[in-house]
């Protein structure tokens, strides 16, 4: 009459689990947290209602870029050129040449100075530069970052450009240095509000710096930046992209090799052999056209050019024309007096 209840060989819980941290499931999907930046980067940027930041690239930079990887022992000149427009770096011999991840401090520099409007930068902590590119704030990135400013600021910077008159080729050349004026305390963290202004860390840029950022601001997406922080060659060519379609009047055709290619202008190795640079380019422009859908740049079928079409909607952001117009025959610096 009576049937005996067997017990529920599954029984509700009172309480869910608490999730695992992500730290402990990414390895299990083979996906690390830098990878996982990119594929939060590549879904962002397809959200029609996100809103765009867009930080600052010098135009010097943009047109030729430093090296991507650290540069031999005892090596202190670098040089690259574009068209007629010529860049050339004398490293400090107890500190090197500027490298990979240092050209993240140049577009922050050229952002905080736009930002603020004034050549006086002043910031709280190194913790303030980690968090704007998602860094982590960690003592080997520390370090990296102040390493990075003893690079760039006793580097000596030489631009150089040929501009054909109808009589005589003028070349115009000057030199500078990146600040007038330098004070650093070297505070991972944020002071206290006690100590902010006694430890308030202040960048003075040079003239010849500050009328440059003020005349060609190149804004770039600060996403798409975040995204490629740990990837230097892909971030200059995503940069790259940003001013060159930009500024195309019509299509254009940009040779991968030779004196006026594309590996002349980047900070990549001229010495890369020719399909590995190719199959490079190929890798940064599929991530590239993730990150930026609207990117108008691809690889010719023979690959031995790129193709590129004027960029209708690039940056998606409020800007002119006139900011992007950085001919590479012409410079705006004024002579060392």
């Amino acid at each position: 009459m009576f049937q005996r209840l067997t017990p529920n060989p599954f029984p509700l819980r009172s309480e869910s689990p608490s999730p695992a941290p992500v730290g402990t499931v990414l390895p299990q999907f083979r996906i690390t947290r830098r990878k996982l930046k990119k594929l939060d980067a590549i879904a962002s940027a397809k959200d029609p209602q996100r809103h765009l930041q867009r930080a600052y690239s010098a135009r010097p930079f943009v047109l030729c870029g430093i090296p991507v990887r650290r540069p031999r022992h005892h090596t202190l000149e670098y040089s690259r050129r574009n068209g007629r427009f010529r860049l050339r770096v004398i490293g400090h011999p107890d500190y090197g040449l500027p490298f990979g991840q240092d050209r993240l401090l140049l577009i922050w520099i050229a952002s905080m100075a736009t930002w603020q409007k004034n050549r006086e930068i002043r910031f709280r902590s190194a913790a303030t530069i980690l968090e704007t590119f998602g860094l982590p704030k960690d003592g080997r990135y520390y370090k990296r970052l102040i390493a990075g400013f003893e690079r760039i600021f006793y580097s000596t910077f030489y631009f150089a450009s040929d501009e054909q008159t109808a009589e005589a080729v003028m070349i115009t050349r000057t030199s500078f240095r990146f600040v007038k004026d330098l004070r650093l305390w070297y505070l991972r963290e944020p002071a206290s509000d006690q100590d902010s202004g006694r430890h308030e860390n202040v960048i003075v840029l040079s003239e010849e710096f500050w009328r440059e950022i003020q005349e060609h601001p190149i804004p770039v997406d600060l996403d798409v930046v975040r995204a490629l922080a740990d990837s230097p060659g892909n971030l200059d060519l995503y940069v790259w992209l940003v001013w060159r379609c930009w500024t195309a009047k019509g299509l254009a055709t940009i040779p991968l090799f030779g004196p006026e290619g594309l590996i002349s202008q980047l900070g990549i190795s001229e010495s890369l052999r020719e399909r590995d640079f190719r199959r490079q380019i190929v890798h940064w422009l599929k991530l590239i056209h993730q990150l930026w859908p609207g990117c108008p740049a691809t690889l010719a079928e023979s690959g031995a050019c790129l193709l590129l079409k004027p960029a209708k909607s690039s940056p998606k952001f409020s800007t002119t024309r006139n900011e992007f117009e950085c001919g590479v025959h012409v410079t705006q610096f004024a002579p060392n007096t």
